[in-house]
């Protein structure tokens, strides 16, 4: 993958964005397998849900954003898009 300065043209950027959502993706398989492994290890559904594991975790996300130069409002709703799906599927994994 070209660094973005060394893009000759638009297939090069979109090449690399499509590479770049590919191992976006792939990560968050990897995180969905980590959630499954977690649900062996709680006891109850407040373990799961773990709202100040949450907070921390939002807390730290917003602080990586901005080291990154991303918007940390962005960066919040995202991972509280996320958090929201795999607390779901945690939950559904941990009443099994």
């Amino acid at each position: 993958m070209k660094a973005p300065e060394a893009c000759e043209g638009i297939e090069d950027v979109r090449g690399a964005i499509d590479g770049l959502d590919r191992e976006i993706l792939h990560l968050l398989g990897r995180r969905a397998r980590y959630v499954a492994a977690a649900a062996r290890f709680k006891t109850d559904q407040m373990a799961v849900r773990a709202p100040e594991r949450q907070g921390a975790m939002l807390a730290s996300r917003r602080a990586w954003a901005e080291e990154e130069n991303l918007d940390p409002d962005f960066i919040e709703e995202l991972y509280r898009n996320i958090l929201s799906h795999f607390v779901g599927r945690e939950m559904d994994l941990w009443r099994t």
